[in-house]
């Protein structure tokens, strides 16, 4: 019979906001724990180094008595915390990265979040983005958690098939999995302003590879060329030095670093459109962000924005001139009460108590 309630333990040391590459997965982590502990279904506990993100009040913490930002106490926590850290006693162990340490485990059951597989599709295609030894070290990391996770949570149903392929590939047994979609809300982003749209449009710029920023330009220019009506493009977040030398060479287009969440939505609550251009998603947040501000989106079809945003939405392109040329065209014509509607709709699917329910369900799964 189930205990009631249970105890979930988390592992947070691995999450130092000011090292990660993404922020995604400690919002989330974030946000799953506070919605956890307000439906009280179970009881949470955390386990965080010294240096770790800090978890939300009223939720227990147990600290490793070091750092974790700095590589020697990261591989420490990581692969000893069964070990070293002070017992805890739960039925269960997430882990919200996803990875287990090699060796010694908990004795609890174990769930990870594994939001997608993109390192294997960075492996593949952009070989360049980390060096040979990390890409080993993160891929052997990924191969030994799914043999081991006794249940996975991801984002979507894309990700599931791609963690299924991913498993299939490397000859595992793939572990149950449980597709959990995660809650969006701009309730921080002026969503009930809804400013008059400015002659823009938006794209969230990223060094990494698969964000496609470099592609996007060199589409862009090539518009720019056939078209005089364009509104003007900006950019707001980081860029490698190719798309920087390419973006120098250009009008109508406007660079700026990353902005406070505040600001940045009320540029995306402006916005004609939020082009979105990446070559694979475990969700594409943002592309729910700009729907509930009131933008439409041009994202890629076949990938994950496509089923969360739905199958059919306009503004769908294939990594062709012809193909984002009309998806742009759609989305600046596209209906303002078209788009209210999208945007209530993805509000209503994309919620933390929805999120939260499929969790619970995750686990009820190991009880």
């Amino acid at each position: 019979m189930r205990k009631s309630p249970y105890t979930v333990a988390f592992y947070c040391a691995d999450q130092n906001l000011h090292r990660d590459r993404s922020r995604g997965i400690t919002h989330y982590t974030r946000e799953l724990l506070t919605h956890l502990r307000d439906t009280e279904v179970a009881n949470l506990v955390t386990l965080v180094s010294r240096s770790s993100f800090a978890v939300p009040e009223g939720i227990a913490q147990i600290a490793l008595p070091f750092a974790s930002d700095w590589l020697p106490g990261r591989l420490l926590a990581d692969h000893l915390h069964p070990l070293i850290a002070p017992r805890i006693e739960a039925d269960i162990w997430h882990y919200p990265k996803g990875f287990l340490p090699m060796g010694f485990q908990v004795k609890a059951r174990k769930v990870g979040s594994v939001a997608d597989v993109m390192l294997q599709r960075d492996a593949d295609h952009h070989p360049e983005s980390r060096s040979r030894a990390a890409f080993a070290y993160w891929l052997a990391m990924l191969r030994h958690s799914l043999s081991h996770l006794d249940l996975v949570l991801t984002l979507t149903e894309f990700s599931r098939q791609d963690i299924l392929r991913f498993c299939d590939r490397h000859r595992i047994k793939a572990p149950p999995i449980v597709v959990a979609y995660v809650g969006v809300t701009v309730s921080d982003l002026n969503a009930q302003a809804f400013p008059a749209k400015g002659d823009y449009v938006l794209h969230l710029a990223s060094h990494l590879p698969h964000k496609a920023t470099g592609w996007l330009l060199q589409q862009w220019a090539r518009l720019s060329e056939l078209a005089t009506n364009l509104p003007e493009l900006r950019l707001v977040g980081t860029l490698d030095e190719s798309a920087a030398e390419r973006l120098s060479k250009m009008k109508n287009v406007r660079f700026t670093p990353p902005l406070p969440r505040q600001e940045l939505g009320e540029m995306m609550a402006g916005a004609r459109a939020l082009l979105l251009p990446s070559e694979i998603e475990g969700f594409g947040i943002p592309a729910v962000e700009a729907y509930l501000l009131r933008t439409p989106v041009a994202y890629v079809k076949e990938t994950a924005v496509e089923e969360v945003i739905g199958e059919g939405t306009p503004g769908g392109f294939y990594h062709n001139f012809d193909s984002f040329r009309q998806a742009v065209a759609d989305v600046l014509e596209l209906d303002p009460t078209l788009i209210a509607t999208k945007g209530a709709e993805l509000g209503r699917r994309f919620t933390w108590e929805n999120c939260v329910r499929f969790t619970v369900g995750g686990y009820a799964k190991l009880l």
